[in-house]
């Protein structure tokens, strides 16, 4: 497949979740969780299902684009479940999204293996019918708290200079986390020794990714245990998670210009390693600042909102990025990720010096 049409789909799952996360955020604040839960949770499956009989490209996208709109509305519902789950909102975010990387350094390897057994159809499909065992267990489970959550204008979600703060980062950081994912596997293959058998290539790029989902994962489960065996209050952790965000952007830049100009696989492969550990903290902190700021009233909204502004950097850079990657290289393609790090870097800058404490 052409870089460019990689692009395409790790596009198209972001251009569903802007609005859809933004709808499930109003529907979830004023008619209930489970429904919207429940909702996301049969469209994940029917995506699956419809991309697993597919072999044309346009259908893929159109699965692939459904399976983006079940996941905005599960992960409005999971990010306000968790912080009702804990008090220590840094804690619970990080905790939440270990549990996500855990999905994402699994599922990689789970699926070569099931497809080299049973076929790409069946695998797909069997990831499709794992989505039912949330849409059962969610019948068990009180999603609403102790009272139905009281509807809130939007205006106060909107309005709010955090908000703004919080959505233009995640504008720019979701696409540099979903490329360096996308195309992990691509950077490993392409500095390969020469002469080395096409699937030993193959093999080792998939373990780097796996071992990228396992430090990405593993970054965030040390996060939720430092938040969790701390005593610092809510205003010092976000005084904290501001600042590791400058160290965080600075180093993804550094990161980022290393796996483009390096020649050696080595070397990318630990410097992939590192971006996972870079990368885990940074979106769970994001959110557990954004969390702590609002009532839990609006949550579903400013979830919704949190992740429509990023939605708008989630369809266009990784386009930008395969467009320019079809035509020249990878490497050059890349370059526009640097370049969102550097504007990422400006920002969080500005969010740690500016922002209403």
């Amino acid at each position: 497949m052409h870089e460019a049409k990689v692009g395409g789909l790790v596009s198209s799952f972001g251009f569903m979740v802007g609005p859809i996360i933004l709808i499930c955020g109003f529907l979830a604040d004023a008619l209930g969780r489970k429904g919207v839960w429940v909702s996301g949770s049969v469209l994940v499956a029917l995506s699956l299902f419809l991309l697993a009989r597919t072999n044309r490209y346009s259908v893929a996208v159109i699965a692939v684009a459904l399976l983006s709109a079940g996941w905005a509305a599960m992960i409005n519902v999971a990010n306000v479940l968790m912080y009702m789950a804990y008090d220590n909102v840094f804690m619970a975010t990080n905790l939440l999204d270990f549990f996500f990387g855990l999905g994402a350094f699994l599922t990689p390897t789970v699926t070569v293996l099931l497809i080299r057994k049973c076929g790409f159809s069946k695998a797909v499909s069997f990831l499709g019918a794992i989505v039912a065992v949330p849409l059962v267990y969610s019948f068990a489970v009180n999603m609403q708290g102790a009272a139905p959550a009281k509807p809130v204008g939007f205006s106060a979600v909107i309005g709010d200079p955090i908000m703004w703060f919080c959505g233009i980062i995640l504008l720019l950081w979701v696409p540099i986390e979903s490329c360096t994912a996308a195309w992990a596997t691509s950077f490993v293959k392409n500095v390969a020794p020469a002469g080395e058998a096409p699937e030993k290539s193959s093999r080792i790029a998939a373990w780097a990714l796996s071992a990228f989902w396992l430090c990405f994962m593993g970054s965030r489960l040390m996060t939720a245990l430092v938040f969790h065996s701390g005593s610092a209050t809510v205003e010092h952790s976000v005084h904290i998670a501001r600042l590791t965000h400058i160290v965080l952007a600075a180093l993804t830049i550094a990161v980022l210009l290393g796996i483009i100009f390096t020649r050696k696989r080595a070397v990318m492969i630990a410097l992939i390693v590192v971006a996972g550990l870079l990368y885990g903290p940074f979106f769970p902190n994001l959110m557990a600042i954004l969390l702590s700021h609002f009532p839990v009233e609006v949550h579903g909204r400013a979830v919704g909102t949190l992740f429509g502004m990023a939605s708008v950097g989630w369809t266009i850079i990784p386009i930008i990025i395969g467009s320019v990657a079809d035509k020249s290289n990878l490497q050059r393609g890349f370059l526009v990720a640097v370049g969102t790090g550097v504007l990422l870097l400006g920002l969080v800058i500005a969010h740690f010096i500016y922002a209403p404490q």
